[in-house]
């Protein structure tokens, strides 16, 4: 399936990727290297993880690094709403 990233998605990878970068350039490269991976299997399998909610949104981990992705399928895309820490707060 397609794949497209929401503005709000983009901005947590970017800070992500900032936040890491200060201390371990190549650790914030593997965890944003990872991240596609883990997208390219969403859009391959979107069905890999069940909803967490009624309203269809699901939530995939970035392993081995403490990311959750969490998506949205349509009929021809799946749509990348937000990347988080597992610490924090889910949308």
């Amino acid at each position: 399936m397609k794949v497209r990233i929401t503005k709000v998605a983009l901005a947590e990878l970017r800070d992500i990727h900032a936040y890491i970068a200060k201390n371990n350039p190549a650790a914030a490269n593997a965890v944003i290297e990872q991240v596609e991976r883990v997208v390219g299997v969403i859009s391959t399998f979107p069905g890999i993880a069940r909803p967490i909610n009624k309203r269809g949104l699901y939530m995939f981990p970035a392993l081995p690094f403490p990311y959750l992705i969490f998506y949205t399928v349509g009929k021809r895309e799946v749509i990348i709403r937000n990347v988080r820490h597992a610490g924090r707060m889910r949308p």
